[in-house]
């Protein structure tokens, strides 16, 4: 296409390349996503959104599970990725909300046994609404439950039980002592710091050397 000085405009899409961009190694490194990137410094960083159904195929409710994915790394024609957090999505939250019933809120900062530090949000949708000792005691439980688990899984062991039922039912075992509980979930993760990755410590100390 001519521009007024008689010359080509560029085309940006002939520029590009396309890369396959695979979920972390516990799903199986499956791909998620076809992108076109235009090189591999600006696709470092790139956040793919999927769903939990995408990757599991298990039961349809995971339709109502995000998940994020970072690009890491792009190695030739495949990009590959961390888990950046999940959540449920707004409309599943919503369709829990009762009249007469209770919904408490829990957020807290915790870190596997490797060095990932999540903020993690867990939610509780009571039978019947419940009063502010009740609530505390609850997210005390949360807590609790949170605070021994965590620290114990590495970063594969707390994503399959963050976004499978582990700890969901851990939580709702020990809640249901408290008051009868229509729901309880880790609703929300989102990845604050990570361990520095290995090749990138081999190449400092390289260069340090």
């Amino acid at each position: 296409m001519p521009t007024k000085k008689g010359g080509k405009v560029r085309d940006k899409w002939r520029d590009k390349r396309w890369v396959v961009v695979h979920a972390p190694n516990v799903f199986a490194n499956q791909p998620i996503a076809y992108i076109p990137i235009t090189d591999e410094e600006h696709a470092v960083g790139r956040v793919i959104e999927c769903t939990l159904f995408d990757l599991w195929h298990t039961d349809p409710q995971q339709h109502a599970i995000k998940l994020y994915f970072q690009i890491e790394r792009v190695e030739g024609e495949d990009a590959y990725t961390y888990l950046k957090g999940h959540e449920y999505t707004k409309e599943f939250i919503k369709s829990m909300v009762r009249r007469g019933s209770s919904m408490i809120n829990f957020i807290k900062d915790y870190t596997t046994a490797d060095g990932y530090t999540f903020r993690i949000y867990t939610i509780a949708f009571t039978q019947k609404k419940v009063n502010t000792s009740k609530k505390h005691d609850i997210r005390k439980v949360m807590d609790d439950v949170l605070s021994r688990e965590v620290p114990m899984l590495n970063i594969d062991q707390f994503i399959q039980a963050v976004v499978g039922p582990k700890l969901n039912a851990d939580i709702h075992s020990r809640v249901k002592d408290i008051v009868n509980v229509r729901f309880v979930a880790v609703w929300k993760t989102k990845l604050l710091g990570r361990k520095q990755p290995i090749i990138q410590m081999q190449q400092e100390q390289q260069r340090s050397a």
